[in-house]
């Protein structure tokens, strides 16, 4: 008389154990994955730019040098940078200390003109439909130190700035206040205006 092995069957406590720590490993694993992953990718640079398909034609070292050059021997020069960074270039031109402002607005011009010839305008710094281009920025001064607000030195400092999106370009005065009573009040300079209203209220108390 043969008898049959009766099959051993699985409790019911140690199935939810297992199916508890197929769940548990399946976050566990993706989260050791993604370790290791990021551990072989350390200290490899991620390529990539936002400016992909855009600042088409590009501006070389060459250009930036030539450009150096040409504003270099503009007249009451005494130093100039230009720098290419971001999408952005930007001109540094140190002037004479005593150069009146309608002297530092001709070197700005003048520089203008020399980017335009260099890098045309249109080209370079004009974002189309479908790309952008250039930001320009021209400083032109004759010390980069601020003044105190009120003092008398005639220190001159203009900055011409295109965004590419701009149409035309706009130059801002870094030297001078566009409110000097306002600026020289925020300095303590001078005591703030008080109105005839908070006279006449002070007086009546």
């Amino acid at each position: 008389m043969s008898t049959k092995k009766e099959k051993k069957r699985l409790s019911r406590s140690a199935l939810v154990l297992i199916v508890g720590l197929i769940i548990i490993a399946i976050p566990v694993c993706i989260f050791v994955g993604i370790l290791g992953i990021s551990a072989l990718q350390t200290g490899s640079p991620r390529e990539g730019s936002r400016f992909d398909n855009d600042l088409d034609p590009a501006i070389t070292n060459d250009d930036v040098s030539n450009l150096q050059q040409k504003l270099s021997v503009l007249g009451q020069v005494e130093n100039v940078e230009v720098v290419l960074s971001e999408g952005q270039l930007r001109i540094f031109i140190d002037t004479n200390d005593n150069l009146s402002e309608e002297q530092v607005d001709s070197i700005l011009t003048s520089a203008y003109n020399a980017v335009n010839s260099s890098l045309p305008i249109t080209k370079y710094f004009t974002a189309t439909e479908s790309k952008k281009m250039y930001d320009l920025q021209i400083n032109v001064y004759t010390t980069a130190e601020a003044s105190e607000i009120g003092a008398t030195n005639s220190r001159q400092y203009k900055l011409l700035h295109k965004n590419s999106a701009e149409e035309t370009y706009g130059i801002d005065d870094l030297a001078h206040p566009k409110d000097p009573a306002l600026a020289a009040e925020l300095e303590g300079l001078t005591e703030p205006e008080t109105t005839e209203e908070e006279t006449s209220e002070e007086s009546g108390e």
